[in-house]
């Protein structure tokens, strides 16, 4: 584990606390009026796919990072539209004996108030042997900033991609791709794509 590590986790307990309570919340829509996008909550999934109003904007970009074809360890990055944002991962575990559950996160390489935070469910399948090309039955992803909530984050029943391109499982290193909507605190939908990140596991 990184040294900044226990900076960080009282930030995730609660966001994982958040998970676990909305993951038995079920969505639907019935039809009629939908409601102003001021007035839509995080974690509101009632919207149909093709309601949600994208932001036309970008995060901010990030001049530091780069965009190499292959991540150095302990790292992430994603794009948001033309913006490239990076960072490293100082927490990388384990949450279930199954080897089925993990979270990753860690501080944004421009700004350390910032950064990415993932809780990940392979189940029914488990990083216990050396694996490729699994995709994540549930991944909840959150871009933070430790004076809000969040930045952007998931929602439960829309579309969010987390792919584990390689596990070895004698390193525990873990490379995998991520993509999809991350929303605004007003409900408003961010395309994430090109997310890689690159860790290893305890």
């Amino acid at each position: 584990m990184h040294p900044t590590a226990k900076k960080y986790g009282l930030c995730f307990l609660l966001l994982l606390m958040l998970y676990l309570a909305g993951c038995e919340k079920e969505y639907s829509y019935e039809g009629g009026a939908v409601p102003p996008a001021a007035t839509i909550q995080p974690g509101d999934s009632s919207l149909p796919a093709d309601s949600i109003h994208l932001d036309p904007g970008e995060l901010p970009n990030c001049l530091s990072c780069t965009d190499p074809a292959t991540l150095p360890a302990w790292s992430w990055s994603f794009k948001t539209g033309h913006s490239l944002l990076c960072g490293e991962v100082d927490t990388a575990i384990m949450l279930s004996l199954e080897r089925n559950t993990f979270t990753f996160f860690g501080p944004a390489t421009c700004g350390t108030d910032t950064g990415l935070i993932f809780t990940v469910s392979l189940a029914p399948n488990a990083l216990d042997r050396d694996i490729q090309h699994i995709t994540a039955s549930n991944a909840v992803f959150y871009y933070y900033h430790t004076n809000a909530p969040y930045i952007l984050t998931s929602q439960a029943g829309q579309s969010f991609r987390l792919t584990i391109i390689d596990y070895n499982h004698s390193t525990k290193l873990v490379t995998g791709t991520f993509n999809g909507t991350g929303f605004r605190g007003d409900g408003r939908g961010v395309t994430v794509t090109d997310g890689k990140f690159k860790i290893r596991l305890i």
